[in-house]
């Protein structure tokens, strides 16, 4: 387990498949093509993460009922989630946007089992 971002960007270029954001710039604009595409993924790994978090805390509190809060919140997020997708694949980032979304989920498992 890496213990800091230097470790973990230092990981992540041994993998070619490995998926990366950069850092956002301090300004409130985003200039570049790969500044925009970075700025989406990093907002689609926040709402990805944001879904795991609200299945995981629902899970804990009642599996087995369907409360309507719950079910609205889900709904919200995975349209969200679908829009990132829509945008980020206009941004030609499809491929990693999906990569994104499977190792945010990897990522949930892994906290999950231990």
């Amino acid at each position: 387990m890496p213990h800091s971002l230097r470790e973990e960007n230092m990981q992540a270029a041994d993998c070619p498949d490995a998926v990366t954001i950069s850092a956002i710039p301090g300004g409130r604009q985003l200039v570049t093509d790969e500044q925009i595409r970075n700025f989406e993924l990093l907002r689609l790994a926040f709402f990805v993460l944001k879904l795991r978090k609200l299945e995981q805390r629902y899970a804990l509190l009642d599996p087995g009922a369907t409360a309507p809060e719950y079910t609205l919140q889900r709904s919200l997020l995975q349209h969200v989630i679908f829009q990132q997708l829509l945008s980020l694949a206009k941004l030609g980032a499809r491929e990693q946007a999906l990569r994104l979304i499977i190792a945010c989920r990897d990522y949930h498992d892994d906290k999950m089992a231990a």
